[in-house]
């Protein structure tokens, strides 16, 4: 089962418990979420402390006798034993994002370049490439991944997106970014140089990004 589908199951749950017994479980959950537990096993864990709660509730036991007086206590053990998870600083995360974007860049003008070639079309459309195209594409793949990622956040457990007031000093920052971004490219891409790249290089670049993306961002 996958985690979304065991948080829906945790939720249905939580639904059959006793206000005080619902209220006891919740503080077990945080504390399991918040732990380094891997994220498939803690739900696992607290699937079967939910059923757990629920056959001793039946029989009309309730949490504390069932888990103990603190919440904590009862997965204490097993959040013990694994080890804290290394933060990865936003620096590196930035630096992961635009490598891989860029990666993705020279790996689709590799292929589109050869195919035009391939084909008879124009080499220069995929044959060249200017460094402002470069800093938009590594930057702006930063903040295309911050938006999304706010957005993601702004989701519930049940996959279904809380109501947000309508911000219109945001939307207005929005709007002018992204009129000032157009008005950049045209202007300052005739300003940077332009290099050749042929597809093979790009798609050697391609390559080369790729290898990088596992042994220096994901090594083990």
């Amino acid at each position: 089962m996958k985690v979304k589908a065991m948080i829906k199951q945790n939720n249905l749950l939580r639904e059959q418990m006793t206000p005080s017994n619902r209220s006891y479980y919740e503080d077990m959950l945080l504390a399991m979420r918040a732990s380094s537990v891997d994220a498939v096993r803690a739900e696992e864990l607290l699937l079967e402390a939910a059923e757990l709660l629920l056959k001793g509730q039946a029989k009309g036991k309730n949490a504390k006798q069932i888990f103990g007086d603190k919440p904590g206590d009862y997965f204490k053990d097993v959040m013990d034993s694994v080890p804290p998870r290394t933060p990865r600083s936003r620096l590196k995360n930035s630096m992961m994002i635009s490598w891989s974007a860029l990666t993705l860049l020279f790996g689709t003008m590799g292929i589109a370049g050869l195919i035009t070639q391939w084909s008879g079309g124009p080499h220069e459309l995929f044959g060249q490439l200017s460094l402002f195209t470069l800093v938009v594409v590594g930057a702006g793949s930063i903040l295309l991944v911050e938006l999304i990622m706010k957005w993601m956040a702004s989701l519930s457990e049940d996959d279904s997106p809380k109501p947000k007031t309508f911000d219109i000093k945001a939307l207005g920052i929005y709007i002018g970014i992204a009129v000032i971004a157009v008005f950049a490219g045209i202007f300052l891409d005739n300003l940077f140089p332009v290099i050749p790249v042929s597809p093979w290089v790009s798609l050697a670049l391609a390559a080369a990004g790729g290898l990088g993306l596992k042994f220096i961002f994901f090594p083990s």
